[in-house]
């Protein structure tokens, strides 16, 4: 059964998602496409291994506290939960939800079950707002063919366990690696000219890949590329970054979200 953890990390990358969500929505963009590479479940029950983390305490604080919120994220958050049978739901649930306009989702998930879920998610949709495609497999090989054309803007997210940024000769496909950004950066090349947001998160440093040194990596690669670089903090471990083309994201999301969280913590 696909299941999320409901620990910091979530609050993280959904916060950072959503907030980039309204600047390209502020620009007067209609039609989006949003390519998610580890689409999780609509409707994802909490793993046992929540029990045990040491940030769940800090999610089930928002959670409860939903209705006492004015942030965007929190609100859709409160909204999708009353309409989803789940505590929690996905980056593309989230997206659906906050963008006003026509959305195309194109989605990846290797996981059948997970997959499925997606399915039914997508099959309950309405077709005169949102169109889909729900590719079953690793995002490396959908990400070889041809991207839809003739949208207005693409937000990209990307979600794996942590960013290696070293090539390995094992690599495992929950994890992030040094030659993906070489496929992303081509998917982008065939793209038109559109204001575009890629979101890529990382929860851990193991490995030798601190934060200075996933930074270095990853940045200058983007910067090619003309990309505006803005990241989130969340902890020494986990964090978050959003390059942007075509649209203005604001730079101090990282303090925006330290913030949140420390009024989200005292909140009573």
């Amino acid at each position: 059964m696909p299941t999320y953890r409901g620990n910091r990390g979530n609050l993280l990358q959904h916060w950072a998602l959503v907030e980039p969500l309204g600047c390209i929505r502020d620009d007067g963009i209609q039609k989006l496409c949003f390519v998610d590479a580890y689409s999780m479940s609509p409707t994802p029950t909490r793993s046992a291994r929540a029990a045990t983390d040491q940030t769940a305490n800090e999610f089930n604080h928002v959670r409860s506290r939903l209705d006492r919120s004015s942030s965007a994220f929190e609100q859709a958050w409160l909204t999708l939960g009353k309409n989803l049978p789940s505590e929690y739901p996905s980056s593309a649930a989230f997206v659906r939800h906050s963008w006003p306009e026509h959305v195309h989702l194109l989605l990846c998930e290797a996981d059948p079950p997970t997959a499925n879920d997606i399915e039914r998610w997508l099959s309950g949709l309405d077709k005169r707002s949102t169109s889909f495609e729900l590719y079953r497999g690793d995002w490396r090989a959908r990400f070889a063919e041809p991207f839809p054309i003739g949208w207005d803007a693409y937000c990209f997210s990307f979600d794996p366990n942590m960013y290696e940024r070293h090539d390995v000769q094992s690599p495992k496909p929950e994890n992030m690696y040094s030659s993906d950004i070489d496929l992303l950066r081509g998917a982008i090349r065939q793209l038109p000219e559109a204001p575009i947001v890629v979101q890529l998160s990382t929860y851990s440093v193991n490995g030798g890949n601190s934060q200075p040194d996933v930074f270095e990596s990853l940045v200058p690669r983007f910067t090619e590329f003309e990309f505006s670089t803005t990241y989130v903090r969340a902890d020494k471990s986990m964090m978050s970054f959003i390059f942007s083309r075509g649209v203005t994201v604001p730079s101090n999301l990282e303090d925006r979200f330290r913030s949140w969280l420390a009024d989200r913590r005292g909140a009573g």
